[in-house]
């Protein structure tokens, strides 16, 4: 149980659960303080199985933890909802021209910073000139590639970002080259807005590695930084002048715990929250006597298996096909994610706007897998029950992340699966990093991992024929000028009710391919404290709600 409990979520390949601080203005909240007396004060303490680094700035951090404390502390112009729409946050109202290309942000007035000085469309622009700089070589450059002038300013040709205009003390105007589907998300969302009487003091790469900077963070969010010590905890202590009111619970507290202790601490109400890998129904029973609840939703994320698609034996749509009749899937939610998970059959969860109506589920039926990969001329012989490709028994190397109990074990059933079908299929577990880069360098015949599609539907860098390594992450090598079109047709239109049908396209034609087999969705598991109300998990994440968290009852 041990191991099990303490398997935190992390961001290796879920880059897209940045999730925010942001108020509830105009959102829908829950409803249990409707009927109950919202109780002010209290400390939540939540588990995480590492230290964060200390890198309390968004535009610099790298590591998945330090995530968790910067989605409290800052906030960006728009919060996404748990429909996936947008919503005011640090932009009060937001405005998209007629050709697309320039969203127009009306700041709101009266935020202030942590430190009591006022938020301005200044430290709007000040944030997109500080990440578009030479010498910024954080992960905010991913988003900002697309603004007008980008490259001329990057390049140190102009010291103005022409994309990105001060139209008045209320409003900034965001220009790019082309339509940007993604420009709302990343523009508005993704990034978190910095201040600029902070970070304006000095050279990016000086201040980079000023740690008394870094680790004093001054945000805007319903949190301030309290105290970091490193490898033990973060508290954070609530922001009395939060724009859109203070929180209910006095501290948040961020506590480093190691696996051998987590279930004790838990047992002893010594924690509050805590994410898991995986629970089974007994275990999940216990939680609940002990007054824990326990929450689950299907992140926008995925498993499968990639296929070399420059290796003959998986150029045919129908041996891929038959590959996904050949594994029992269902099997594989139910035994390696104790049913905490879904089928997959396309990159979009069933959760997710994208995900489309009409995929082919491909039921296990080993019978139809043999049958598809005979008419691709394949031969099958009952005499020694194997599968001959031009005349050579069928195998193939799977590789895999070693040390990952879940892709151990899902790797193992594949290898029963595909032996039904006479396929021999050779397991190659590796650590990460080499696997990571035998994937990026096309070496390999078969890969198992998991893979993020960010809060949006565009997945360009993952199934675009020009976005292989080191370009993007199309690691199967899939190319399919259909698809090509529908994803760059989606990357011309913002409003989700426009591009839904295209991507719903992309999904049906990506679940009638197959580059990869996909085989599930997994949920995030939470186990929380009974007594803390008015929390939700959502596909987003669960603190953008936390300003209206409270506890009721003892802790």
């Amino acid at each position: 149980m041990k191991g099990k409990i303490c398997k935190i979520l992390t961001s290796v390949t879920i880059v897209s659960l940045l999730i925010t601080g942001c108020g509830n203005t105009n959102k829908t909240v829950i409803n249990e303080s409707e009927s109950q007396e919202v109780k002010k004060g209290g400390v939540v303490k939540q588990a995480l199985t590492e230290s964060p680094e200390g890198v309390f700035m968004p535009a610099f951090f790298t590591f998945n933890y330090d995530v968790n404390v910067n989605s409290m502390l800052y906030d960006g112009l728009l919060f996404v909802n748990d429909k996936f729409d947008f919503e005011p946050c640090l932009a009060e109202s937001y405005k998209v021209s007629d050709d697309k290309k320039t969203i127009t942000f009306k700041i709101r007035k009266g935020v202030k910073w942590h430190d009591g000085q006022p938020f301005s469309a200044d430290d709007v622009k000040f944030t997109f000139d500080f990440v578009c700089n030479p010498k910024y070589n954080g992960q905010y450059t991913m988003y900002v590639k697309n603004i007008k002038g980008y490259d001329a300013y990057k390049e140190g040709k102009t010291n103005e970002l022409e994309g990105v205009k001060k139209v008045d003390e209320d409003t900034i105007e965001i220009t790019t080259t082309d339509i940007y589907g993604s420009g709302l998300l990343n523009f508005g969302y993704m990034m978190k807005i910095i201040p600029k009487h902070i970070w304006e003091k000095g050279d990016i790469e000086a201040v980079q590695k000023d740690t008394n900077l870094i680790r004093n963070p001054i945000g805007t969010g319903p949190f301030k930084l309290g105290k970091f010590t490193p490898d033990q905890s973060v508290e954070l202590v609530a922001n009395d002048n939060y724009w859109d009111g203070r929180p209910n619970i006095d501290k948040y507290i961020f506590q480093v715990v190691s696996a051998e202790t987590v279930d004790a601490q838990l047992s002893n109400k010594e924690l509050d929250i805590v994410s898991a890998g995986n629970l089974t129904k007994e275990e999940e029973e216990n939680y609940k006597k002990q007054g824990f609840k326990v929450d689950e939703v299907t992140y926008n994320v995925y498993q499968s298996m990639g296929l070399n698609l420059k290796n003959p034996l998986f150029s045919e749509k129908k041996v891929r096909q038959a590959f996904a009749y050949a594994l029992n899937r269902e099997a594989i939610v139910k035994d390696v994610l104790e049913g905490h998970g879904e089928v997959a059959n396309n990159p979009f969860p069933s959760n997710f706007w994208a995900h489309p109506e009409g995929l082919n589920e491909y039921k296990y039926d080993s019978k139809k897998a043999i049958d598809l990969l005979k008419e691709s001329g394949w031969e099958y012989k009952e005499s020694d029950k194997k599968m001959y490709c031009n005349g050579n028994p069928v195998k193939f190397t799977l590789k895999y992340t070693s040390g990952d109990d879940q892709k151990t074990k899902q790797a193992l059933m594949m290898q029963q699966n595909f032996k039904d079908i006479g396929i021999e299929l050779e397991l190659q577990p590796l650590e990460f990093t080499t696997m990571s880069a035998d994937v990026k360098k096309g070496d390999f015949d078969a890969y198992l991992m998991g893979m993020g599609n960010s809060n949006d539907a565009d997945i360009s860098a993952n199934y675009l024929s020009t976005l292989t390594p080191p370009n993007g992450y199309n690691y199967t090598g899939f190319n399919s000028k259909k698809v090509d079109d529908m994803l760059t047709e989606g990357a011309k239109h913002l409003s989700k009710e426009e591009r839904k049908p295209i991507y719903n396209e992309v999904a049906l034609e990506l679940n009638e391919e197959l580059p990869a087999i996909y085989t599930y969705h997994w949920n995030s598991i939470l186990i929380y404290n009974s007594n803390i109300k008015n929390f939700k998990n959502t596909p987003i994440g669960y603190y953008q709600y936390i300003k209206d968290w409270y506890i009721d009852g003892e802790q």
